[in-house]
Order: structure tokens, then C-alpha cells, then sequence
């Protein structure tokens, strides 16, 4: 696999590299404490506060930062769902104080570890895994499976996007040519799989015990069966024809439940792309530990 440096904390197994590309962690803090984080970035670093609004939505926080480290990079920090509760009389009431992420262009920001290590008791809300492969987005098959949103979005060639489910719903899956969107010098492809997991307040104090699960794995496939002789002579003719099919752009998900299985059983031989849900919850691991195991640190770990 390459060595390139656009990775924080990363695995390489299989030729895949594995990463986290984005994260969204929270915790609950009283108003006071917001005030003096409010009041840090005011007085030290308010020309890297690229936006600050207030919001009144239900589902929105009363106050959003987003703080820009320089063009391309930057991180989000709201506090005060409007979902809550609001009493300032009560100085010791706290409420939900979330900041949001990417590892991978934030490595070693000095303002990201300080929002991190000034407070205890982190919850994750969501995250994206990003597995990188050495393989041209023309060169993959998948199954969507139930996913009944799908999208693609193409500039030619293999400048492709493609959207599998809802990006607002657990377990989406974006599929894109990394080496194009991030304008790599490397010879040869990378392409990126990003899978979205959503969580309801996962204490990082049983971050050792993370289970990323089975069902959030997509059926991948590299598009490079050859047809052998035999293939022509003994198997199931409509079904050789129905894989020339999906290898030539035909959506797996159109063909019947049967033709389906047949032809994903063919390219499980040497075909399908491994994704492995252990190295998924070691990479996490590994990017929260090294965020959070630090000297100033208040979070536990069990």
C-alpha cells in the first residue's frame, strides 16, 4: 500500500489501509464552563473563528462555533441542545457540549486536545471509517442490500461518487476516488470506502468493549472474474450472462433474489473485499487512546 501522510491513527491489514476520517463526541458541561471555552477562543484565537450562530431550531443547538485551522481544516463545537431543558439560575446544571472532527486533518491541533482534555466523561455519537484500497472505483461491484437510497455522481472517467443509503441514517456507506478528491501524486488508484455509524451516547469509559458489528460490513467485490472454459461449458448460462452484465455496469440489486446469490457465491472466491470489524474497533481504539491518553486528560478508561 502507499506511504502517504494523510492519516492520523491508521491499520494496514490486507492491503487496506484503515482510518477515522470523521467523529462526533460529546459531553455535558454547566454554562459557566462553556463561558470560559467561549471566552478562550474570543480572546486567543478569534481570527480562526471562520463562523459563530446562534439557533432556535428543535433539533439544533442554541450555539455553534466553527473554528477554521486553515483552509480545509476545521472542527465544530455546539453547545445547548434545544431540546433541553434551560435554567440559568441553576450555575451547577449542565448540558450537552458537543465537538465534531476529522483525525485525519486535525492530528496534532493544540485547540482539539484542549476542548478534549478540559472536561470528563465523553460520550461517542458517530464516526466514519475510511478504508482506503489500492483499486479503481471502476473495479468495484456491491450489493446495496435494503438500502433504498442510492445515488451516484460522476466528472467521467473514474471520478465517481457513489451514495448508498442516507447519510442521516446508522450504517451508510459513500464509496470515492481518494486519490482524485484529495489530489494525491501517486501512481496507480485509491479508492475510498466511508461507513457511517451513528450511536446513542456510547461511554468512552467502555471504549475497550466497542463491537462495530457484522451488519454495517458492505458486500464488496472486485470486478476481475475471468471466464473460464468451464464457466461456459457446465454452469448456468443465464447466469454467466447476468455477471458479463454486472461486470459491463448493470446494478446487482436489479437482478432477482437467486441470480443474486449465484453470482455474489462466484466472486466470493478470491473476489470479495475483506472487511474486517476487528481491525474496525482496534483502529477506534487506537484514535480515542490517542486523543484521550494524554497527562492532561480527565477521561477514564476502564
Amino acid at each position: 500500500m502507499y506511504n502517504i501522510d494523510i492519516y492520523n491513527t491508521k491499520i494496514n491489514n490486507k492491503n487496506m489501509i484503515y482510518s477515522i476520517d470523521n467523529i462526533r463526541l460529546k459531553t455535558y458541561i454547566s454554562y459557566q464552563e462553556f463561558k470560559n471555552i467561549e471566552s478562550f477562543f474570543n480572546i486567543y484565537y478569534s481570527k480562526n473563528i471562520k463562523r459563530f450562530w446562534l439557533s432556535d431550531k428543535k433539533n439544533s443547538f442554541h450555539y455553534n462555533y466553527n473554528i477554521e485551522i486553515e483552509k480545509g481544516k476545521s472542527f465544530i463545537f455546539q453547545f445547548m441542545h434545544n431540546t433541553e431543558s434551560i435554567n440559568y439560575n441553576k450555575i451547577e446544571k449542565e448540558y450537552n457540549f458537543t465537538i465534531e472532527f476529522n483525525p485525519n486533518k486535525l492530528r496534532n491541533n493544540n485547540l482539539v486536545f484542549y476542548i478534549l482534555n478540559s472536561f470528563s466523561r465523553w460520550y461517542l455519537r458517530s464516526f466514519d471509517i475510511a478504508i482506503d484500497l489500492p483499486i479503481n472505483i471502476l473495479d468495484i461491484l456491491f450489493d446495496r442490500k435494503t438500502k433504498k437510497s442510492y445515488k451516484i455522481f460522476s466528472s467521467g472517467g473514474d471520478n465517481l461518487t457513489y451514495y448508498i443509503g442516507t447519510k442521516e441514517k446508522d450504517g451508510s456507506i459513500k464509496i470515492y476516488n481518494k486519490k482524485v478528491e484529495s489530489n494525491l501524486s501517486i501512481v496507480g488508484y485509491l479508492t475510498r470506502i466511508e461507513i457511517s455509524r451513528q450511536y446513542d451516547d456510547f461511554d468512552l469509559i467502555q471504549i475497550k468493549n466497542f463491537d462495530f458489528g457484522n451488519k454495517f460490513i458492505p458486500e464488496l467485490y472486485i470486478n476481475q472474474y475471468a471466464f473460464s472454459f468451464s464457466d461456459v461449458t457446465t454452469k448456468d448460462k443465464t447466469t454467466i450472462a447476468l455477471l458479463y452484465a454486472v461486470q459491463s455496469g448493470y446494478p446487482l440489486n436489479e437482478l432477482s433474489r437467486d441470480f443474486r446469490k449465484k453470482i455474489k457465491s462466484m466472486l466470493d472466491g478470491g473476489y470479495k473485499i475483506d472487511i474486517n470489524k476487528d481491525i474496525i474497533n482496534k483502529v477506534l481504539l487506537e484514535c480515542i487512546y490517542y486523543y484521550f491518553n494524554t497527562r492532561e486528560s480527565k477521561q477514564i478508561f476502564l
